[in-house]
């Protein structure tokens, strides 16, 4: 079973909003793959990917949302339906008691077919204005360079070590970085499900934004040591901005800027947990001659 990243903050939405609701998130049945008849719901289903069908003459009782694949609602929904992505359809003589909430994807409602509540959301295509989208990269870049002065003064041996990890061992910090990276986010978000563990998650997502904030400061300790500015303080915050601003221009890059994106990111994550933040340095195994 593969599961597509796209889906997977539109999951979270769907925790809080059934959390919110007061229903149980253990008995959420999701599906992600195939052709499935639905005859029953414990409390919850999520439409992720597939097609899900109410056949015509059932009736089932629970919340249904759909974040990706198809909803074909052919029979009798006792609740409602949230449309988040995706697709739904309800088609000639079917009936949804509760409301169909088409946030974003499509929501098709046949003529001779019952809604109780149809709600389309119907976003007005505003671009950011220049000022507003400079504004904000601005404000990061801000954020960046005063996290990386601030290092570099307490902690610059730290950023130095995992900066020699970025310099000499960015194959392995890689591999380590996009592997980590992928698993720990897959992991969190699956936490998510059971109530219990969804503080553990959130504090394990803010882990991982820590990672990559710490991983860009170290970028720009490494631009900074090859600026022609004296204070390390300063030097390092200006690689901090000069950083975050190349980053920026590589995603009006197709595909290549993406892929460049990609690998920077995964470079620096991974340096930084195989330093643990800088606290030791990386030594690369070495096969016995």
């Amino acid at each position: 079973m593969t599961v597509s990243t796209e889906i997977i903050p539109l999951l979270v939405v769907v925790l809080l909003l059934l959390s919110a609701s007061g229903g149980d998130v253990e008995r959420m049945e999701v599906v992600f793959e195939g052709t499935h008849p639905v005859t029953a719901v414990d409390d919850a289903l999520v439409v992720g990917g597939g097609e899900v069908t109410v056949p015509a003459g059932t009736t089932v009782e629970g919340q249904l949302y759909v974040i990706g694949g198809a909803l074909v609602v052919d029979g009798r929904v006792r609740g409602d339906v949230t449309v988040l992505s995706g697709t739904a359809s309800v088609t000639d003589g079917a009936v949804v008691t509760g409301r169909l909430d088409a946030v974003a994807g499509g929501a098709t409602v046949a003529d001779g077919a019952t809604v109780g509540d149809l709600r389309r959301v119907e976003p007005t295509p505003a671009g950011r204005s220049p000022a507003v989208r400079y504004g904000f990269l601005a404000a990061q870049a801000l954020a960046l360079a005063a996290l990386t002065a601030w290092l570099s003064r307490r902690r610059p041996r730290a950023l130095a070590t995992v900066g020699d990890s970025v310099v000499n061992h960015g194959l392995v910090s890689g591999v380590v970085g996009l592997l980590a990276g992928a698993t720990l986010l897959v992991l969190f978000v699956y936490m998510a499900f059971t109530l219990i563990l969804l503080p553990v998650s959130v504090l394990g997502l803010a882990g991982l934004v820590v990672v990559l904030g710490y991983s860009f400061a170290v970028y720009g300790y490494l631009l900074g040591r090859r600026l022609p500015v004296e204070r390390v303080d300063a030097a390092s915050a200006l690689g901090a901005a000069v950083f975050l601003l190349a980053l920026e221009l590589l995603g009006t890059v197709p595909v290549l800027g993406a892929l460049v994106q990609f690998a920077l990111v995964g470079v620096g994550f991974g340096a930084v947990l195989l330093t643990y933040f800088g606290l030791h340095e990386f030594e690369p195994a070495r096969i016995p001659e």
